[in-house]
């Protein structure tokens, strides 16, 4: 303590002393360096007249950060106060906020500090957040009002929000403040629109919108009758009655979606009865009928289906695109009542459409092979894989083809041309679906990646050097979002890569691998594993994989890719959370398993999303006797939707049965989740290992 006192005093001179000459910003010590003067810090060591002026700086940033951890505040109160004072050190403005939090700073010298401070944009959450906690200990009721309604913007969630913002006008009424009550209240309505006390024809879809967000169907509805059924044009009643029925949908109540999806293509073709030479309503009414029609056949209504699309493909009404979709869902229709022959002419004269919807023409190129390949015309597949290759940039599609072009090439027992592109797809694309998939046929081993802590190299950004160097870990995350969006050549993006996993933010890093080509893409992947294949949260997901009996890769799996690992995440589905749950079913699985939930805001809590996201996993698994592609699909859709699929389309090969999984969602989920599984096994794998074609076939645990 004395040692750290004396490099107090000593700082305090050395950073007042030079006052008078120009500031030049200074650089950080070499990392041998750094690692001399932490270890000096542990064994008391300290000789602060042999130190350059930069050491002097990082030794005393160091000092204060350990006297901080110890609770000693006003002594590190001492050491921010100098550092934030200094005009060369990068990040003095960290500093400062140390200074908010450690030191008793008067009235006066609070509303001083906040007249003056101007605070760059990647600490003006935790400066704000710091003062308004500040202001609330000091009874300063117009910064705590004021900081509040500040805060705001830098929060996820809603509820967050209403909260600041209440606590906000309840301060400015009770200082009789009406104009800033009047700003506050209507900055309210805006973040939830419920809170309008008048409701009028400009603002009634957002109200209805927010009483649904807020779970109040009931309300949300009876605001979405209104405009359906007043005077509103028709894109608005469109959008209104396209909220109505998907709101039954989120509530889990699907025949009720399917009355009002039928309720609504009824509206609408009555209006286009009234205008049929309006080609806007024409349009609408075709999306309404098609939209009834994959809902009947999701309802496994089939032959209802069928009769009312022959319907509507009678009319010849409808876009380009419109009448692709027409004959790819009357195909689709045809190959589950195992008619194959019949559903290839609509296949390929919907493929023959010039279609605009990229998706769309995918599928229904997909259609074309696949159906031929469920024919064994294998020549055709072969045919039609070649020129669908030649059509696309899409390197995640070619590699659908080309597998299956190279399964029909084993049929025809060309195996050297089938390995040839078996070997192809596993080498360029080795973390994709089929790349993994392209092993088990080649019967190679897959290789343990080792998760080695990435090491970060300086010179990408000065003030992020500074803030990894002194283990400021909060401030270096918040100022990497800040300069993320300046990574846009490869080179500044691969370098950017330990940047994500010294601040732990894994999302940002996934999402920057994305935008790399295929090849280059792999290559990084598996030099910074441990950042797009990361492993959070670990010791729950091991704690809680051991009382569910689930693997802690299968955990990791659906984590990664149902939040990218953030807490904070909520879907358009009303899932929250680390492994995204419904409300609904948390509070199914709480009461079964005995696990502590209130309601939907416990689920942004890692610790209960995940024991409940684990038992949800058991509880699958156990229905489908720990099938690796059911249990998967059943945590993405319902679980009586697989028991219809396997009843209706599993031929004994799961390979094909996925791909005959009729959700496009559902199918894509299982082979993103498959890819992140095989990925974590490589990972926790202490050896190479080999997939067995009966992967599927066999429980995984």
């Amino acid at each position: 303590m004395k040692n750290i006192l004396v490099l107090s005093l000593f700082m305090v001179f050395f950073l007042t002393g030079c006052s008078t000459i120009p500031t030049k910003t200074l650089s950080l010590p070499s990392a041998n360096r750094l690692e001399v003067l932490k270890n000096s810090l542990i064994s008391n060591t300290l000789q602060p007249q042999k130190l350059s002026s930069s050491e002097a700086v990082v030794l005393n940033y160091l000092s204060a950060l350990k006297v901080e951890g110890e609770g000693k505040l006003l002594v590190a109160c001492d050491y921010f106060r100098d550092l934030s004072e200094n005009k060369s050190l990068p990040i003095k403005e960290v500093a400062l906020l140390h200074v908010l939090n450690d030191c008793d700073l008067s009235n006066r010298e609070l509303k001083k500090l906040w007249k003056k401070t101007k605070i760059s944009k990647y600490l003006k959450e935790a400066y704000i957040e710091q003062s308004l906690n500040l202001s609330i200990q000091k009874k300063l009721l117009p910064f705590e009002a004021q900081f509040s309604y500040e805060l705001i913007v830098f929060k996820n969630t809603q509820a967050e929000k209403i909260s600041l913002l209440k606590r906000a006008i309840a301060i400015t009424q009770e200082l009789n403040d009406e104009e800033t009550t009047v700003l506050y209240q209507n900055k309210l309505k805006e973040i939830s629109p419920l809170y309008n006390s008048e409701i009028n024809a400009q603002n009634i879809y957002s109200v209805a919108r927010d009483f649904e967000v807020n779970r109040n169907f009931e309300k949300a509805r009876l605001l979405y009758e209104q405009i359906i059924n007043g005077e509103f044009t028709i894109e608005e009643v469109v959008k209104a009655y396209n909220s109505y029925r998907l709101s039954f949908k989120v509530e889990r109540n699907l025949k009720m979606f399917l009355l009002k999806t039928s309720e609504m293509e009824n509206f609408l073709k009555n209006k286009l009865a009234n205008n049929t030479g309006d080609l806007k309503t024409q349009d609408i009414w075709v999306d309404s009928k098609i939209n009834l029609i994959r809902a009947i056949w999701t309802d496994h209504q089939n032959e209802v289906a069928m009769v009312l699309l022959k319907d509507l493909i009678s009319t010849d009404l409808g876009s380009t695109n419109q009448k692709a979709n027409m004959q790819f869902i009357f195909g689709s229709l045809l190959m589950e009542k195992k008619e194959n022959i019949k559903a290839k002419l609509h296949f390929e004269k919907a493929s023959h459409y010039e279609i605009s919807d990229l998706a769309l023409s995918e599928n229904c190129q997909w259609a074309v092979v696949w159906n031929n390949y469920l024919l064994k015309r294998n020549r055709d597949v072969v045919k039609y894989v070649d020129e669908f290759v030649s059509r696309s940039t899409n390197s995640n599609f070619v590699s659908k083809l080309n597998y299956w072009k190279a399964k029909s090439l084993q049929r025809l027992k060309h195996f050297h041309n089938a390995n040839e592109i078996f070997k192809t797809i596993n080498e360029s694309d080795p973390f994709g679906y089929y790349g993994i998939i392209s092993s088990i046929d080649l019967k190679i081993p897959l290789t343990r990646i080792p998760s080695d802590t990435v090491t970060y190299n300086r010179g990408i950004d000065n003030n992020m050097d500074w803030l990894i160097a002194l283990n400021e870990k909060v401030y270096s995350l918040k100022y990497l979002k800040d300069i993320n969006s300046t990574f846009k050549t490869f080179k500044a993006r691969e370098n950017a890569m330990p940047l994500y996993f010294a601040t732990n933010w894994y999302q940002g890093g996934m999402r920057q691998v994305t935008n790399l080509n295929l090849n280059t893409r792999n290559k990084v992947t598996e030099k910074y594993i441990s950042v797009i294949y990361p492993t959070p949260y670990l010791d729950l997901i091991e704690k809680f994989s051991i009382k569910y009996g689930i693997p802690s890769e299968l955990i990791l799996a659906i984590t990664r890719q149902e939040s990218a690992f953030v807490t904070s995440e909520r879907s358009w589905a009303d899932a929250f959370g680390l492994m995204q749950l419904i409300p609904e079913k948390a509070a199914e699985l709480s009461s079964k398993y005995k696990i502590p939930y209130k309601n939907y805001i416990d689920l942004y809590n890692p610790e209960t999303n995940i024991e409940l996201g684990a038992a949800l996993l058991k509880n699958l698994s156990e229905k489908f006797d720990f099938k690796f592609a059911q249990t998967v699909a059943s945590y993405n859709a319902s679980t009586a939707a697989i028991h219809t699929w396997e009843k209706e389309r599993f031929n004994g090969d799961y390979f094909e049965f996925i791909e005959m999984i009729p959700y496009e969602e559902t199918r894509n989920y299982i082979k993103l989740v498959f890819r992140n599984y095989i990925t974590y096994k490589r990972i926790s794998s202490k050896k190479s290992f080999t997939i067995g074609k009966d992967f599927f076939e066999v429980p995984f645990n």
